[in-house]
């Protein structure tokens, strides 16, 4: 299924809107030590799927109005705050192609930033009139689930015993509920029942396990201009991804061999040894596959809104399916 090009310039048009209002947004000027790279961080070239998702949900419930705006806006600075406080946890030098912020200022700078952020995150969030206190609640329910799945995310490093529904759980709670936020919220604003708010959740539970997993695969078969950070980060640093658990799975003892052998040799290299690896022992096609299966229950969780009204969001998973970056 190719990507529909009107729904690719209703995408841009909505990337543009909040570019936009992020760079414009009324951050005093001063202090410059707190304000100059937390203005940064928001200039950078993010692919906004997150405040993209909340709009189309919100479309498909006809909602707009500033309640749908600030909770938009919301979510976003709410990953960027992520973000940040991953590239210290990380030592990560570039996203979205640019210097980190650790990388360009320093550490004691980047946890003021990252703070400044989730601060500002919560005024948008608590500025909703519409069902507010189910909103604000959940938004920090879902808050703190990012913790534990960045907690996981550093506690799995290096543990060879993690199992895949170990990362299936960290992934759901680092990526998932997020994006599993982004399309309950407007359900939420529309005073849906129980049952439509929790499929929706669930939605974005699926295509956020999705998309970490494709982020995983991306990470090794991508390259790292269109991904806009290095390639080969997690694997070197012991992360657990979907292609480490699945080699060792599959091909336990080729796979011990393997990460001996490779352990001395430079990064291009290794990334080349490592494609190979996945394609010819059927590493990536299975990740690819367990990717796919999980943007399929996604779709199904969308037969909860009607027909005619789900349109957009099947072709934002397949938006998501179809992504090389």
């Amino acid at each position: 299924m190719t990507i529909d090009k009107n729904f690719l310039s209703i995408i841009k048009k909505i990337q543009k809107d909040i570019d936009e209002i992020l760079i414009t947004y009324p951050f005093p000027d001063k202090p410059k030590y707190l304000y100059d790279p937390l203005k940064y961080v928001l200039k950078g070239k993010g692919k906004r799927l997150r405040p993209i998702l909340l709009i189309l949900t919100g479309n498909a419930f006809e909602l707009e109005g500033s309640d749908i705006k600030n909770a938009a806006l919301a979510v976003e600075l709410l990953h960027n705050f992520t973000l940040v406080h991953d590239d210290i946890m990380d030592n990560d030098q570039v996203r979205h192609g640019q210097p980190t912020v650790q990388n360009k200022w320093d550490t004691s700078t980047s946890i003021l930033v990252g703070d400044a952020i989730f601060v500002e995150a919560q005024r948008l969030i608590g500025n909703i009139n519409t069902n507010s206190q189910n909103i604000y609640n959940r938004f920090n329910d879902v808050a703190l689930d990012v913790c534990v799945g960045q907690a996981y995310d550093k506690e799995y490093e290096g543990k060879e015993e993690i199992s895949l529904d170990e990362y299936l759980h960290m992934i759901e709670n680092k990526t998932g509920a997020l994006i599993g936020l982004c399309a309950e919220i407007p359900a939420l604003l529309s005073n849906q029942d129980s049952k439509v708010c929790e499929q929706l959740r669930d939605f974005g539970y699926n295509i956020g396990k999705s998309f970490q997993i494709q982020d995983d695969i991306l990470e090794i078969f991508s390259n790292a201009k269109s991904m806009g950070k290095s390639l080969g980060s997690d694997i070197l640093s012991k992360k657990q991804t979907a292609l480490t658990i699945t080699a060792r799975k599959m091909v336990p003892k080729e796979w011990s061999d393997f990460c001996y052998t490779i352990k001395d040799f430079p990064i291009e290299k290794t990334i080349e040894l490592l494609r190979s690896f996945f394609d010819q022992n059927d590493i990536y096609t299975e990740a690819k596959s367990l990717s796919d299966k999980y943007l399929q229950d996604g779709l199904d969780n969308l037969l909860v809104i009607p027909k005619s009204n789900r349109n957009e969001l099947k072709l934002f998973t397949n938006y998501l399916k179809n992504r090389e970056y």
